[in-house]
């Protein structure tokens, strides 16, 4: 079953998100994962929201979705997006195959 990785940040420091992109990218090598969409415009119809870049990538499983997140390498750029942005929120949620 397929895993679905959804992140919302309000980034401040652009140089500390390519920095982050560039590790995860490398990440993915041994954690594969599509993008399905970034940093789109947004179309805000219910609510508000103070995040300004928006991320959504499948994995495999939750289980690979969770080893990467989970990995030394991941934590250390985590550590460099925290640093980045003023707020992030990121969820990993189970999908349905079709």
């Amino acid at each position: 079953m397929s895993a679905y990785w959804i992140a919302r940040a309000r980034m401040r420091d652009m140089e500390g998100q390519d920095q982050y992109a560039r590790i995860i990218g490398d990440i993915g090598q041994r954690f594969p994962y599509e993008t399905l969409a970034r940093s789109g415009r947004v179309h805000i119809v219910e609510g508000t929201t103070h995040f300004d870049r928006y991320f959504l990538h499948r994995f495999a499983s939750v289980n690979s979705a969770l080893a990467f997140y989970n990995s030394p390498e991941y934590q250390e750029a985590a550590a460099i997006r925290r640093a980045a942005c003023d707020g992030c929120e990121l969820v990993i949620m189970e999908g349905e195959d079709r």
